[in-house]
């Protein structure tokens, strides 16, 4: 036994046998101090152990030690034990992801592996059993058996020669047909994700997971920040791209109109030519009036709040002032009220709920849908250099007082129905331990709005330097109403490091 062997084999102690095939086992052991690791001893050599023992992710296992025996062709691995269950459990009790569940574990893999694919490295076998979730929600990546370098950036790339990975989920490349490279990963994304949502799943999701596995690596998306950009912003880039192919229409249409009139009418057009520009716009005075109900009006008024603003009321005692929320959402309803109605087209009869911090509405995108849209989340990267400066120390920070530390939840009703006595549920859940409070506000009459105040002072962020991608998360829920609401519920988490740079 050489130096290396007997330094790997002096860490740990064989517990059981995990699993034995062709390819090698897998152990679960003990090291020194009783805690539990995994051994594995692999009938492969040249894996890129070196390059990610040297990475820090909380993505993959830490991986303590290792060494290849060549001349036996085998390499045997010490790392860290992650437990948790396997996401093909869910497939098995056929207990799908929901989109929300979906997107965050895309945007969480997507996080590591755009540092394995900027280090050249390849998994080569994501899928639903290498995927594991743990208690407190977070996703591990795990089985890097078959993992790979990338050719360096211009060499010349050669067709895999060694055929492993699972079929069903991993590229026709990866089996001899060609190279594989950060699109074969896609691939195997986009197939496991695909699967995890369920046969019945035609969300946004369903067109990203076809085109992350497109057939032809050529028509995947090229690297995982394209398809980091589409899931967090595809509906608002198809949406600008729609409206400014609409605008050019328009440019089009006005332009073979004036090039008609020039043909057909000239005296048309020099009469649009010499009109004075104040003849050719509506005053204000000229613009339809306003069609809501005298009666929808007439309640509105009497739900504006009384001199010095309406309050909203914490179970506990204590109070927060909203008369500032509370005149800004009463002015954004009159606006509302003041727009000119189309003639044929009413208001949507809907009860909907609007989540902001810092001048940033959390779900805005959900308005386009006529259907509630409850799925949305929001996520606060908090840098170092912010968390530092707050009262506490490294074992705890506690969130300031001041106006960006707010979260103002804006709940709108368009309905013929007073809503009595709505309720904001909080719960947060700061790394230890779980703070719960109840935020009452006054009934919510047709037409009218109200706004709940949630201050983030006094809260904490247990152990904000940690290692990794660890959120603190709020969760946000609209009660006592008894009607279907557009967004009633929302996560929001806070997440103490700098938000990731995927390169655009």
């Amino acid at each position: 036994m050489d130096e290396a062997e007997s330094y790997l084999f002096g860490l740990f102690e064989k517990v059981r046998c995990l699993r034995e095939t062709a390819r090698g086992e897998v152990w679960l052991g003990a090291d020194r101090a009783g805690r539990p690791v995994i051994y594995k001893r692999i009938r492969r050599t040249g894996l890129p152990l070196a390059e990610l023992k040297a990475l820090s992710h909380p993505l993959w296992p830490e991986i303590y030690a290792f060494f290849e025996d060549a001349a036996a062709g085998e390499t045997h691995i010490l790392e860290e034990c992650v437990q948790g269950e396997p996401l093909s459990r869910r497939i098995e009790l056929e207990h799908y992801l929901t989109e929300r569940e979906a997107r965050r574990y895309l945007l969480a893999l997507a996080d590591g592996l755009a540092v394995l694919h900027a280090h050249r490295i390849l998994h080569r076998d994501i899928k639903p059993e290498n995927l594991i979730e743990q208690r407190d929600g977070t996703i591990r990546l795990i089985d890097f058996d078959a993992a790979r370098l990338m050719g360096a950036e211009g060499e010349e790339k050669a067709a895999d020669t060694v055929y492993l990975g699972t079929r069903g989920y991993a590229p026709p490349e990866q089996y001899g047909y060609g190279a594989t490279d950060a699109r074969s990963d896609i691939y195997a994304l986009g197939m496991t994700m695909q699967e995890l949502l369920g046969p019945d799943y035609h969300g946004s999701l369903a067109r990203i997971c076809r085109r992350a596995s497109e057939v032809d690596p050529k028509r995947r998306y090229q690297n995982i920040c394209a398809l980091v950009r589409d899931v967090r912003y595809g509906r608002r880039i198809r949406f600008v791209k729609g409206m400014a192919a609409l605008a050019a229409l328009a440019v089009l249409a006005i332009a073979a109109y004036l090039f008609y009139l020039a043909q057909a009418k000239p005296e048309k057009l020099e009469e649009l030519e010499t009109t004075p520009v104040e003849e050719l716009v509506r005053h204000p005075e000229e613009l339809k009036p306003n069609t809501r109900r005298d009666d929808v009006k007439k309640k509105e008024q009497e739900a504006q709040p009384p001199p010095g603003g309406a309050t909203v009321i914490q179970t506990g005692g204590e109070e927060a002032s909203g008369a500032k929320a509370a005149e800004t959402a009463t002015d954004d309803a009159k606006d509302k009220a003041a727009e000119p109605a189309a003639e044929e087209e009413k208001p949507r009869e809907e009860i909907r709920v609007h989540y902001y911090m810092d001048g940033t509405c959390f779900n805005a995108w959900t308005d386009a849908y006529d259907y509630p849209i409850n799925n949305a989340t929001g996520i606060d990267y908090i840098p170092p250099s912010t968390w530092q400066t707050w009262a506490g120390d490294d074992d705890a920070r506690i969130f300031p007082d001041g106006a960006a530390w707010h979260i103002r939840v804006n709940v709108q009703n368009t309905t013929q129905n007073t809503y009595p006595a709505p309720v904001l549920h909080m719960e947060y859940n700061d790394g230890a331990e779980t703070t719960v409070r109840d935020y009452e506000a006054p009934a919510l009459v047709p037409g009218g709005s109200i706004d709940f105040d949630v201050p983030l002072a006094g809260l904490r962020i247990v152990n904000p330097g940690e290692e990794g991608y660890h959120a603190r998360t709020m969760q946000l829920e609209v009660r006592g109403i008894d009607h279907q609401l557009f967004g009633g519920q929302m996560p929001i988490d806070f997440i103490p490091k700098a938000r990731p740079n995927f390169g655009w």
